[in-house]
């Protein structure tokens, strides 16, 4: 059996994070952080596919009861496919907004649905929000052995 190592480290889906910031003038912007989703070794001749999970993390004004999340497309530029390359050679892959995987986290566009993280705990004068991100690289695709990765934005409208 086949078995190509394809290390997706916690920077293989680094989630660049870019901010929409509001024009109210009496608020802060949000602070934004993530976890990347990591695969971690991928077996191309598996059956299963390969999931995992990473979180996006805001600290907003405690008056912001809810924030929307939009995650960009990345290199393949369509919600229906997501790629990561490694050199020239692409695995797909996708992200989602429910443990099922069955509803593709995008910015609402192509098919896919933006993320309303509601609520938050309220803390040190700041309303911290958490999102899982739910990834999922299908079974039995056929790729050369490597690193494979992937750039996304990620965009908050609070």
């Amino acid at each position: 059996m086949r078995r190509a190592e394809l290390c997706a480290h916690a920077a293989a889906i680094a989630l660049a994070l870019g901010l929409l910031l509001a024009s109210a003038p009496a608020r802060a912007a949000c602070t934004v952080s993530s976890t990347g989703v990591a695969f971690g070794a991928y077996n191309p001749q598996s059956g299963t596919p390969d999931d995992s999970t990473g979180t996006i993390q805001a600290d907003c004004h405690p008056s912001d009861h809810d924030i929307q999340v939009d995650i960009g497309a990345g290199l393949s530029g369509s919600f229906a496919t997501r790629r990561m390359s490694s050199g020239a050679a692409t695995l797909n892959y996708n992200l989602y907004t429910n443990v099922a995987r069955t509803i593709v986290w995008g910015d609402g566009t192509g098919g896919s649905s933006n993320q309303i993280l509601t609520s938050g705990s309220v803390s040190g004068g700041t309303r911290r929000f958490t999102g899982t991100v739910y990834g999922r690289i299908p079974a039995l695709q056929n790729v050369p052995a490597g690193t494979y990765g992937d750039t996304l934005i990620v965009t908050l409208t609070f």
